[in-house]
């Protein structure tokens, strides 16, 4: 039994049908030989009892011996069998096979004893007269004064013979319907086989992952075929929803990547479901390390960090909203915010913590709040004195006039402060907000610190100051704005005599040098044998009103917003900054500048910007490489690069325009100095785009961002070439201008 149910279910079906059939004909040929013997043996019977009849009337009483015996021969011929008459003692009177008085006593024989108890009797024996099988008949006659019983007996030799023909031809007619129904049961199996193996296979691809549409044919009207059409209705519908939930999954997997903050989802055991990687590496999990499952608490080894998880966990989120700000090493801060993880049904699932980094928020509250005071501060103290002379001279005036005349000269010089005060937080905010703009042109640099040391001349020769310059053989023009750099310089070198000593030297210094990218540049230095600066002061030195010294810096007349100004005007000349300090040796502060030849104001190159630099501005760098025209160089970036999306690079296709060699840059990729056109591309308002400091032609192009769109990527592909197409129309436009 075990070997059969390990045989394939053709085979299982055939054995079983061969196996029926079998028993079937086993049965049949049982149950049907019996049915015919008997069945054959009662009509003769019947006809016996007829002949028995018959020969009562005709078998004379009182005949016994040769007489007799010739009547049974005689009767026997005719009727076919053996005729005995026997006495009621068992005597035989006549036969019709053997003489009778040869015969012995036949008192003892079944048939006899049954034919005198009940008037007939039956057997089946061997004869030993004839040698074969016979069928007795016995019947007791009566007649008027005598009784007899007459004996029928039939051979059962051809009956025999006749029954076993009758069985070969039952089993011949059985095996032939079986053999028909073993064809009919193989063609039935196997074509129950083949279906079931298509249910099997459909099965295997389901388990694989592959979902096949219209497996079936369906065309079957049975229960394997309603079987089949089911299935197939399911694995569309499985299909479907898996392909819907594949995009929601990637469109989730997409906003988590894209999130600059960092995202934790929990389970109600503290254990992790989900993480991003700007979590990963906030919480400094090791690459390629699957944190899947694991504790919230084996995340980070931070103790802060882990105390926030921990109090997640146990947080009731029914009473009150998660919120809290906590700050890691060096100064980075994180605002911290969860909420409970919730199904439809409203059943809390977990938890789902985000974590953002406040630094720079703080950083500018920081920046803010010391704005705030120092300009209070620094106007506070001028406008105070000027309050307080003035009111000397409305009600108490000085009788004499030399004191009069001091009082107003401090007056003045005080309101002179106020005015530098004014005017230095005018520039700084013109300079920050783009209002000022450079228009760069070549300016000789031996020519611009020579008038800049002019200025101060007098006024190191009265604090006892050497001023030297030195300016490099190979010193070329730079390429900037004239006044601002004559402003920059006169910053740093009015700072420099300030905080220098009597008897100290002052040096300005110029020369050519090549920035990281390998781009001539112009370096300015300007260095002082002064007090120098404390390195822990060096990073905040061009912040607003940061002061090493302030009751200094305020003697000496400063605003404090010097530096700040030549931070602005470097950037905007797309320059370098840099300062360095030793304590009681001095400070050298160097500034780095485009070369005029650097500078082309015929070729400038064009700069796409957008903030994730995967859609617009790629496509726009795209078409402006068909159009381009005397070699002008074309570059995109993005402020938060993200990498060229698929879908952009296939509408472009579209219109056969490969992009895919595109990459995706930040501008600190861009070659700053060599742009002079910059188009920006993201979103409907100008102000919500990124801007550069600096002499750039800026162009503003509305474009919704298509990698924001939602829905499946049919429904999404018409708004990539809705985009796509009205840059193209911008960029034909821009390149047909004369």
């Amino acid at each position: 039994m075990k070997r059969l149910w390990n045989l394939s279910l053709v085979k299982k079906v055939f054995v079983s049908h061969l196996a029926v059939a079998l028993l079937l004909i086993l049965g049949l040929y049982v149950s049907t030989s019996d049915l015919i013997r008997s069945f054959h043996i009662a009509t003769l019977s019947s006809r016996m009892d007829q002949e028995a009849h018959l020969l009562s009337r005709v078998l004379p009483f009182g005949v016994e011996g040769d007489a007799l015996d010739a009547l049974c021969r005689q009767f026997a011929a005719e009727l076919g069998s053996r005729i005995t008459v026997i006495a009621l003692d068992g005597k035989v009177l006549g036969d019709s096979a053997e003489p009778s008085t040869k015969m012995e006593n036949h008192r003892g024989r079944p048939e006899i004893i049954d034919a005198i108890k009940a008037g007939t009797g039956s057997a089946q024996r061997y004869s030993t007269t004839v040698g074969f099988d016979m069928l007795y008949r016995a019947f007791h006659q009566r007649g008027e004064k005598q009784q007899r019983l007459v004996r029928i007996a039939i051979p059962l030799k051809e009956f025999d013979g006749v029954v076993r023909g009758m069985r070969r031809s039952l089993i011949a007619g059985l095996l032939l319907a079986s053999a028909a129904g073993l064809v009919l049961a193989w063609w039935f199996s196997k074509y129950l086989s083949e279906r079931v193996q298509r249910l099997v296979q459909f099965s295997g691809k389901i388990a694989q992952g592959n979902f096949p549409q219209d497996f079936f044919p369906g065309h079957e009207r049975d229960e394997i075929g309603l079987l089949e059409r089911h299935l197939n209705d399911m694995s569309r519908q499985i299909r479907d929803n898996l392909v819907e939930i594949t995009g929601e999954k990637e469109k989730a997997d997409s906003i988590l990547r894209c999130m600059i903050e960092g995202v934790v989802v929990l389970d109600p055991k503290g254990n992790v479901l989900v993480i991003n990687d700007q979590a990963k590496a906030m919480f400094q999990v090791p690459a390629g390390r699957d944190v899947h499952g694991a504790s919230v608490l084996e995340l980070s080894r931070h103790p802060d960090i882990r105390a926030i998880l921990n109090e997640v966990v146990k947080f009731d989120f029914t009473s009150q909203r998660y919120s809290k700000e906590i700050e890691f090493a060096d100064g980075i801060w994180f605002s911290v915010n969860a909420a409970p993880l919730r199904n439809a049904q409203r059943m809390t699932l977990g938890s789902i913590l985000v974590f953002h980094e406040v630094t720079e928020l703080k950083r500018l509250e920081t920046i803010r709040s010391d704005f705030v005071a120092n300009v209070s501060h620094e106007l506070r103290t001028p406008l105070t004195a000027i309050q307080g002379y003035v009111e000397t001279l409305i009600h108490s005036p000085p009788a004499d006039s030399r004191e009069r005349q001091q009082f107003l000269e401090i007056i003045e010089r005080h309101a002179e402060r106020l005015g530098r005060l004014t005017e230095d937080l005018l520039t700084l905010s013109d300079l920050e907000s783009g209002k000022i703009q450079i228009a760069p042109r070549p300016v000789d640099t031996a020519k611009l610190m020579q008038h800049v040391l002019e200025i101060f001349w007098e006024q190191a020769a009265k604090k006892d100051l050497r001023l030297n310059h030195r300016i490099a053989s190979n010193c070329g023009k730079i390429s900037g704005d004239p006044d601002r750099l004559q402003q920059l310089l006169i910053n740093l070198v009015d700072n420099a005599i300030k905080y220098t000593p009597s008897g100290g030297t002052v040096t300005l210094s110029a020369g050519e040098c090549q920035s990281d990218g390998g781009a001539r540049q112009i370096e300015i230095s300007v260095a002082d044998s002064g007090v120098g600066i404390p390195e822990k002061d060096l990073p905040r030195l061009t912040e607003r009103f940061y002061r090493v010294d302030k009751a200094r810096s305020r003697d000496l007349g400063g605003t404090g917003l010097g530096l700040a100004i030549v931070k602005h005007i470097v950037q905007a000349h797309r320059g370098e900054l840099k300062i360095s300090s030793e304590l009681n040796k001095g400070t050298t502060i160097s500034v780095r500048l485009p070369i005029a030849e650097n500078y082309s104001t015929a070729n400038d190159a064009i700069l796409f910007l957008c903030t994730g630099n995967s859609c617009r501005s790629q496509m726009a760098e795209g078409f402006a490489r068909q159009w381009v025209r005397n070699g002008e160089k074309i570059y995109s970036a993005g402020t938060s690069p993200k990498g060229v999306h698929p879908l952009a690079i296939r509408v472009m296709q579209e219109v056969g325009i490969d992009i895919s060699s595109q990459e995706s840059k930040g501008l600190d990729r861009i070659p700053l100095p060599q742009i002079g056109h910059i188009i920006t591309l993201c979103g409907d308002a100008v102000d919500s785009c990124a801007t550069l400091p600096g002499g750039f032609t800026r162009t503003h192009w509305p474009m919704a961002d298509p990698a924001l769109a939602y829905g499946t990527e049919a429904e999404v592909l018409p708004r990539f070439r809705t985009v796509r197409d009205q840059i193209q129309e911008r960029v034909a436009a821009l390149y047909s201008k004369p």
